[in-house]
């Protein structure tokens, strides 16, 4: 039973609550507003895992675009950009086609078959609607095993306990064409399915032999192992021109000397990585976006913020490209060609 003193106690809560529920109507009112007055939106852009390249470089994109919301005139005001972690490739292209995520890093194969449809994106007919907004840089396919392994062929993997990147991610689907075409599969490997954040203390201890990564150079989940001593193998050329032909965005390409400090020229395959969007997205914003990616403030981020960030430029911006450019990005390339005549 309430006694006269709880239940004053409990009509005043009850007033208090009302009056914390109705003061934002009121303010709004007043203000002569029916929107927050300091409304803003999230822009998430999918990138991969923190020691990977995606997450740096799609971190100082996401600066870079949050300092230009704040201008008042500018198409992306009100947003507040972020970089996502994701399982890479194939999940961005998934999440920005479905419209879950604002943008994303993609590699150009993976964007090829999210817009045409095929392989694993046979069964999705929404992602057709990617588009490109610019070419980034050239990733690099980087097999990279423990000196102490006895691995310096492809051959010499069978057997061994190899990481081969999550589901989700362009690493493994990758993975699979240079196994196949040194006449391997899966199954020939004991594979692990590990972003590589997770296998830095499996190589230091021996429970991995090695890993695969298509990623920009240098990466952090390489670069910290390298007390371990390690060897990353190289692709044949012969081989190279073979996956090419079947893979045409996946063309011949080289680690070059010491980007990891006593790691000799390595013969590898590569492929660009895009910075792509929703074909929903309004021109204004697109076109905005991609002038922000190639402004002065982004390019000092870029170039602080990871050694691949001085490979973006204008010069290389359609480098690449697997699928269509968003309308607004292609404007934003005539205006510049136009400005240049």
């Amino acid at each position: 039973m309430m006694t006269p003193t709880s239940m004053n106690l409990s009509r005043i809560a009850r007033i208090v609550r009302f009056i914390f529920l109705i003061m934002p109507v009121f303010l709004m009112i007043q203000a002569g507003t029916a929107a927050p007055v300091c409304a803003f939106e999230h822009f998430r852009i999918g990138t991969g895992g923190s020691t990977g390249v995606y997450y740096p470089i799609g971190k100082q994109i996401a600066t870079g675009i949050t300092m230009q919301a704040e201008q008042k005139d500018s198409p992306l005001h009100g947003i507040i950009a972020i970089a996502q972690n994701s399982a890479g490739s194939m999940e961005n292209a998934r999440m920005v086609s479905n419209g879950e995520l604002g943008a994303g890093l993609v590699q150009a194969d993976i964007a090829s078959y999210a817009y045409n449809g095929q392989r694993e994106f046979a069964s999705e007919p929404h992602s057709a609607k990617l588009r490109a907004i610019a070419s980034l840089y050239s990733e690099k396919f980087q097999m990279v095993v423990r000196k102490d392994a006895g691995i310096r062929s492809y051959n010499d993997l069978r057997g061994k306990r190899i990481s081969v990147d999550e589901p989700g991610s362009g690493t493994r689907l990758v993975t699979e064409i240079v196994l196949s075409a040194y006449g391997l599969t899966e199954n020939d490997i004991l594979p692990q399915y590990l972003k590589p954040v997770f296998t830095e203390d499996k190589m230091k201890n021996g429970q991995l032999q090695g890993f695969s990564m298509m990623a920009g150079t240098p990466m952090a989940a390489v670069t910290k192992l390298l007390p371990v001593g390690l060897h990353l193998l190289a692709i044949d050329p012969f081989i190279a021109e073979n996956i090419t032909r079947r893979y045409p965005y996946l063309t011949k390409g080289n680690i070059e000397k010491d980007v990891y400090s006593g790691i000799s020229e390595t013969p590898t395959i590569e492929v660009y990585a895009l910075f792509v969007v929703n074909s929903d997205m309004a021109d204004d914003m697109a076109y905005a976006l991609t002038e922000v990616l190639f402004s002065r403030k982004t390019k000092e981020l870029l170039v602080q913020g990871h050694p691949q960030g001085k490979n973006i430029t204008l010069a290389s911006a359609l480098n690449g490209i697997s699928i269509p450019l968003h309308p607004g990005a292609r404007r934003f390339y005539d205006d510049i060609k136009t400005s240049r005549q």
